[in-house]
């Protein structure tokens, strides 16, 4: 279940990125570019941590 968090996470923070560039309709493009980079950073972090327990 932590593997499909960090998926939709990381996928929310592209769709936050894409939101900000301004290919969807959505207010606030510039808070968004933060967000969306946060979002996108936290997203990665968890599937990198997630990844790395099933190596070992």
């Amino acid at each position: 279940m932590a593997k499909l968090t960090a998926w939709l996470v990381t996928l929310t923070g592209v769709f936050l990125i894409l939101a900000a560039l301004g290919l969807f309709s959505i207010t606030s493009p510039s808070s968004l570019g933060v967000l969306g980079a946060i979002v996108l950073i936290i997203g990665i972090g968890k599937l990198v941590r997630n990844y790395k327990k099933k190596r070992k």
